[in-house]
């Protein structure tokens, strides 16, 4: 057995990998920042660390390169985890800092274990040094005001020379840019064009004549593009506008036009009228433009037809039971193109129990999606035949190895409550650790913690899930939620975790405290929950909380 290392601030990432190592048979020690982790290596070196890359106070690359010139410690393989970067960026600042392998989140089950049977079975990683030597020759300054004097030939070279590498400098950024030079003699009716334009528009000589260029505009932008010209020669403020133009081959390009009035306003004696500018062919990025949004729309129309699905899978209407209150809310993120992946479901099943779930497919697909209603149908069926969700979740564990494709896995809590007995019974595949809320004597309720120790389901197929067993009294609440409850924006995961029992029992003192109301409201206290964490903002992914509320 060998000792992992698991930095991440995120406290469900920490529970992932710990129960999935500990599965495997390996000891894991946890730390929520680099500054922690380093200390714990230091006293006692892990096997190995997984590490996240963005971490606050001291962050992975930190810890890696701190890790890496302690004697003590330099010989510990490092994998990065990250959910942040691509393999392209994340790469190479790995190599840099002596990091083996990189995860990517979200973590596959099979991945991360194939990713550290690997890391401990190739030994210690060899230390390297890279040195880097150099060496800089100090000129010697010449004092100010004694600085040599060109002769006018040799100054007379430096200027031309520095012309002409502007110039190809020019040319070099008008063809990078798709751009080119134009200037109008508004009283020959003259347009002369830079040599880039020319060959953009396969004009066959520089100098073209106003009318023969009007003739190539699309209809709609000529007025626009006149409208402009009249603004900017009577102002004498530059402007532009975007036009179509036909080339001599037959092509039609986008141009962004800019002009300005070189002799604003004409005066008596006055030297001819000019105008000149910039036009640049943004053909492609139009295109490239139209095509984006033509693909969000079609992701936008697919995202709305999963989601609807989605909620076609849900239960339209919550049982009702005497003695027991239940709500529950679903809440899409509306920023994301994907699909969500998370459900509730609360059904009344044989001999009058309540059953409970709230869980969630890996990925935001289209078959992590589908998975959720067969996931539903089977754990109905299994519920009904078999009250214990400890067994009800082995079975499901079973069915999703089989099924599921890849490394497709699930989190889900099932929680099955007698109002007979008023006895639940509580299992845990992964999942964020639900909330019990008991009422308290001053007006403070009490928060009890539960456990979370089984796998993921679709992991390993022997695995066996446990229930755990509680007494609900009267005025008990049971709280189950997904991780997007608490992901906000901007904020830290791990403190959301750490304010979620205090707003739940705020919420949950607040209704209990109103005698106004006949039965407490499950609904509401779900409701207000929700408004609560995300403080007004949406929700990264999407939010699942469902309450069972002991009422008589």
């Amino acid at each position: 057995m060998s000792t992992v290392m698991v930095v991440d601030d995120d406290p469900t990432c920490r529970d992932f990998l710990r129960t999935l190592l500990g599965y495997r048979g390996h000891e894991t020690c946890e730390a929520a920042d680099g500054g922690t982790a380093l200390s714990l290596a230091r006293r006692r070196p892990p096997d190995a660390v997984i590490t996240d890359v963005m971490m606050p106070h001291l962050d992975g690359y930190e810890l890696a390169r701190l890790l890496r010139i302690q004697p003590a410690t330099r010989h510990i393989p490092i994998v990065f985890s990250t959910a942040h970067y691509g393999h392209d960026e994340i790469e190479p600042m790995a190599r840099a800092c002596g990091v083996r392998d990189v995860i990517f989140k979200p973590a596959q089950p099979g991945m991360v274990l194939a990713t550290i049977d690997a890391l401990l079975g190739s030994g210690s990683v060899a230390e390297q040094t890279v040195g880097l030597a150099g060496s800089v020759d100090a000129a010697a300054g010449v004092p100010l005001g004694r600085q040599p004097v060109l002769p006018a030939d040799d100054l007379m070279d430096l200027w031309l020379n520095l012309a002409t590498d502007c110039a190809d400098r020019l040319a070099e950024t008008h063809q990078l840019t798709r751009s080119g030079l134009w200037d109008l003699d508004l009283d020959s009716g003259m347009i002369v064009l830079s040599t880039g334009l020319c060959d953009l528009l396969r004009l066959p000589s520089a100098g073209v004549r106003l009318e023969q260029l009007r003739q190539r505009v699309h209809p709609d932008d000529l007025a626009r593009l006149l409208t402009v010209a009249g603004k900017v020669w009577r102002t004498g403020e530059p402007d532009r506008t975007e036009i179509r133009v036909a080339a001599m081959d037959g092509v039609v390009h986008e141009l962004i036009v800019s002009c300005r009035a070189t002799t604003p306003g004409r005066r008596a004696g006055q030297a001819p009228r000019t105008m000149r500018g910039v036009a640049q062919d943004v053909t492609q990025i139009r295109h490239a433009q139209r095509a984006s949004q033509q693909a969000q729309t079609q992701w936008h129309a697919e995202r709305r037809a999963a989601d609807s699905f989605h909620r076609a899978v849900l239960p339209r209407e919550l049982p009702t039971v005497t003695g027991v209150e239940v709500g529950a809310i679903y809440l899409a993120a509306p920023e994301r193109l994907d699909i969500g992946t998370g459900w509730y479901d609360v059904q009344q099943v044989h001999g009058g129990r309540i059953l409970l779930s709230v869980g969630e497919v890996a990925g935001h697909d289209q078959p992590a999606a589908a998975a959720i209603a067969s996931i539903l149908a089977a754990l109905r069926a299994y519920s009904h035949e078999d009250p214990d969700p400890g067994r009800v979740l082995t079975r499901l564990n079973r069915l999703l190895t089989a099924s599921l494709p890849g490394d497709t896995f699930a989190t889900a809590v099932v929680a099955i409550y007698d109002p007979e007995t008023g006895c639940l019974c509580l299992a845990n595949a992964g999942h964020p650790v639900p909330l019990l809320l008991l009422p308290g004597g001053a007006g403070d309720p009490g928060v009890v913690p539960l456990r979370r120790e089984d796998p993921a389901l679709g992991v390993f197929p022997d695995a066996e899930f446990s229930g755990q067993y509680l007494a609900m009294p009267t005025g008990a609440v049971l709280c189950a939620y997904t991780d997007g409850l608490i992901d906000r924006p901007g904020g830290p995961q791990a403190s959301d975790a750490r304010r979620l029992p205090q707003v739940a029992a705020q919420a949950f003192g607040e209704l209990e405290a109103d005698h106004s109301r006949q039965l407490p409201d499950a609904q509401e206290l779900a409701e207000r929950i929700v408004r609560e964490m995300l403080e007004g903002d949406s929700p990264d992914d999407d939010v699942c909380l469902a309450v069972l509320w002991v009422s008589a």
